[in-house]
């Protein structure tokens, strides 16, 4: 009976090492996942958030906002990826009075922005990290030049591709009376398939930033979950 049962260990030692190395080469790597989502459904596409109204800088102003969001330039190097987020984008802020209606004529900020999206696989973790920075700008709105959006969690999960943005430091934000206040925000990303048609949300988080300490304190406004469909 115990040779039997030493027969038996041994073979089953012997077979899960056997296995072993399959079902690990059997576990898709997050950068494998990720490529492939942007390959299949994100790259080349168009997405637009309809005509928004958003209260901002402690409802003392008004944004009415629409824009369209396209994906495309992907390339892969040795350790991970770019591609490129085009921003076509019409939107006027204004001020408003006391009694809560709006100053004309409002502030322009309409035009197109570019953005980088460089991420890595780490050799560490194997997780996905990375950065956005901007390419280009129209939009009559101060430089976003000098600073680098920190991207985090970037993976997909039960169908969607998912990813963190934060701001370090700060940029310069527009604010009520023609001024500018130092801010930042955090983000979730997702995109997702919905009827087979594309979608993209965004839910964010202002911050007001001590520009000496960098502290962050939240912003009272609480925005709504931005959520932009594919075009065509």
């Amino acid at each position: 009976m115990r040779q039997i049962m030493v027969a038996l260990l041994v073979c089953a030692t012997l077979s899960w090492t056997t296995l072993a190395p399959a079902d690990e080469k059997a576990q898709t790597s997050d950068r494998t996942e990720v490529t492939k989502f942007l390959k299949d459904h994100v790259l080349g596409k168009t997405v637009a958030f309809p005509k928004t109204i958003v209260k901002l800088d402690d409802n003392s102003m008004e944004s009415d906002s629409g824009e369209q969001n396209t994906f495309n330039n992907f390339t892969e190097s040795g350790q991970g990826f770019c591609f490129d987020l085009t921003v076509v984008s019409k939107e006027t802020r204004f001020d408003l009075g006391k009694d809560g209606k709006r100053i004309q004529p409002g502030r322009d900020l309409s035009g197109t922005e570019v953005y980088r999206y460089e991420i890595v696989e780490r050799v560490s973790t194997k997780k996905l990290t990375g950065t956005v920075r901007i390419l280009s700008m129209t939009t009559k709105a101060p430089s976003r030049e000098g600073v680098a959006i920190l991207v985090t969690g970037m993976k997909v999960v039960e169908g969607k591709l998912l990813w963190n943005e934060t701001l370090p430091g700060y940029l310069d934000l527009i604010a009520a009376g023609g001024k500018y206040k130092p801010g930042s925000w955090d983000g979730k990303c997702a995109f997702s398939l919905i009827q087979r048609k594309l979608r993209f949300e965004m839910d964010l988080t202002n911050f007001d930033v001590d520009p000496d300490t960098l502290q962050r304190t939240p912003r009272k406004e609480k925005l709504p979950l931005f959520v932009a469909t594919e075009v065509g």
